[in-house]
């Protein structure tokens, strides 16, 4: 399988499905502002966005939905992974805590043929810092992680997360497509249907979304989203997802 891994691929590649080179790209400045159509920004008040790793704190701020940190892939660990066949791809499922993460992750990968070296290693740390932000973020010291290669259409219908707290954030190809508050019912209504309006995030962004679970919230609330349908276009994702292991979050620290 070929895999196809441009920062904005979607909104470039002329052989990505109709629905992809549509999505909108909504960029944080270094000012602060956030920058794309004047519609779509004012359905975005439950939205925050920027480039550093702080405004991700902002997702326990009441009413926002999601917190998205904007940032360029690490030449130190993306120009590795774009050279190896996604056959050889780091893939791992475990439960680790901040402090064991980079230990457990890398045990993975020497058990799964992943080329060791400075790149694999700066790639740990990269996962494992993400690790740290998210235990911290979700007040828990347990965290399940999925390190997934992607070639099919998995998660392609229109939802929210039933969990408290969840973080994406896409290596390699697509990134995850959200919409705004404005068209969730439609929608939801027509789970299987592309929407008029889409959103995207990019390869490296790093995005917490509030699910259905987090105190206090109810199930109509939260951002509503779907991975990209890749399924027959030779794209390969590389996508990382964090969950809390925990019962129910007893407290959140801003």
């Amino acid at each position: 399988m070929t895999s196809t891994h441009s920062k904005s691929a979607y909104t470039r590649a002329q052989f990505l499905p109709d629905l992809l080179k549509k999505c909108i790209v909504v960029r944080a400045q270094p000012d602060g502002a956030v920058m794309g159509a004047p519609d779509v920004l004012e359905s975005l008040s439950v939205v925050s966005i920027g480039h550093s790793a702080d405004v991700l704190r902002d997702i326990a701020r009441p009413g926002v939905e999601l917190a998205a940190w904007q940032r360029n892939p690490d030449p130190a660990w993306a120009q590795w992974l774009a050279a190896m066949p996604a056959a050889v791809w780091p893939v791992c499922r475990l439960e680790t805590t901040p402090d064991d993460a980079a230990r457990a992750l890398g045990a993975h990968f020497d058990a799964s043929g992943t080329p060791s070296g400075e790149s694999c290693d700066a790639f740990v740390a990269d996962i494992a810092g993400l690790v740290d932000k998210f235990a911290a973020l979700a007040a828990t010291r347990r965290v399940r992680l999925r390190l997934d290669v992607v070639t099919g259409d998995d998660c392609c219908r229109w939802h929210r997360d039933c969990v408290p707290l969840r973080l994406i954030c896409t290596y390699i190809g697509p990134g995850t497509l959200w919409i705004p508050p404005a068209l969730v019912a439609a929608a939801l209504a027509k789970p299987d249907d592309d929407a008029p309006q889409v959103l995207a995030l990019e390869a490296g962004d790093v995005a917490l979304f509030k699910g259905c679970g987090w105190p206090g919230q109810g199930h109509d609330v939260g951002v509503v989203h779907r991975s990209p349908r890749i399924a027959g276009t030779g794209i390969t994702r590389l996508v990382l997802v964090l969950d809390a292991v925990w019962p129910a979050i007893q407290k959140i620290r801003a």
